[in-house]
């Protein structure tokens, strides 16, 4: 059973953390880690998102933009933890998923699960190279701390 270093986290009050791991399996136990150590609130981006739709909260792509950062503002508390971020990845809606975590964290500290790698030199990727929503950002301007 894998540890998160959590004094990484308590040391490290950057305004935007990912949490970085190809395995699905380890970020759920980094997220479920998490919540047991720190008790900070969640968000299911995919579960969230889907409701906001689903519900009209959400009605374009263009709102999706601005809609996490709304959702950050609502939570009254200084550190969020994000999870199951992969439908902001969706080729086809155009974001640059890092982008909008960035705008958001400028209102509460973000704690994101990235399924993807970091590399020695800087280099942070989303999937695999063999998925099909594979993506890379050099120096992404974010503490990163790989699981």
């Amino acid at each position: 059973m894998m540890k998160i270093n959590t004094d990484f986290l308590r040391s490290n009050q950057g305004a935007l953390v990912l949490l970085v791991h190809p395995d699905i399996m380890i970020l759920d136990q980094a997220q479920k880690e998490c919540l047991e150590n720190f008790h900070w609130p969640a968000i299911s981006i995919g579960k969230t998102l889907s409701e906001d739709f689903l519900s009209g909260k959400l009605s374009d792509m263009a709102s999706l933009q601005s809609w996490l950062a709304d959702r950050v503002r609502e939570i009254p508390t200084s550190t969020i933890l994000l999870s199951e971020i992969d439908f902001l990845f969706e080729p086809s809606f155009h974001l640059d998923p890092l982008v909008i975590f960035k705008r958001a964290s400028r209102f509460n500290r973000l704690v994101v699960l990235w399924p993807g790698m970091y590399s020695k030199d800087k280099v942070l990727s989303y999937a695999v190279p063999e998925h099909s929503h594979y993506r890379t950002w050099r120096n992404p301007d974010a503490a990163v701390f790989p699981l």
